[in-house]
């Protein structure tokens, strides 16, 4: 009777598993709150695809950048590997910090939490900011 109970909760498994690893969704299934963030401020970019995961989608694009959405289709992080990410995502007070400390660098990486927000620089610096986009520290 135990390996019966355990072969059919096995197979319940199956699909959960293969939703952690990731599927490749269509650009139209996610939350029209990414849809309209990747339109608005990577409208230039093509995206090579799609995926879904438990509660987060993942767009990544010809040029190797990439955008994570939480569930709700909120941003968590950019990642831009060539180029800035454009400062139209960034919050104010974190771009003007940047340009005032670091007049010669641009942002290339942006992960936002609960806590606050965790940036990359194109001279390799992490800085760190608090919730309020207030300056903690360097991460180096």
């Amino acid at each position: 009777m135990k390996k019966i109970i355990l072969a059919i909760l096995s197979l319940m498994l199956v699909p959960v598993l293969a939703l952690a690893d990731g599927r490749v969704i269509p650009f139209e299934k996610m939350p029209a709150e990414a849809r309209n963030f990747v339109k608005e401020h990577f409208g230039d970019k093509k995206i090579l695809q799609v995926t879904a995961e438990w509660d987060e989608y993942d767009v990544l694009f010809s040029d190797l950048s990439r955008v994570e959405f939480d569930r709700s289709g909120n941003w968590k992080e950019i990642r831009c590997k060539n180029e800035a990410i454009p400062g139209s995502v960034i919050p104010s007070r974190i771009l003007s910090y940047i340009k005032d400390t670091f007049p010669e660098v641009h942002i290339t990486q942006i992960e936002r939490s609960r806590w606050g927000y965790e940036v990359k620089t194109s001279n390799g610096l992490e800085l760190e900011f608090d919730k309020n986009c207030n300056f903690v520290r360097i991460d180096d």
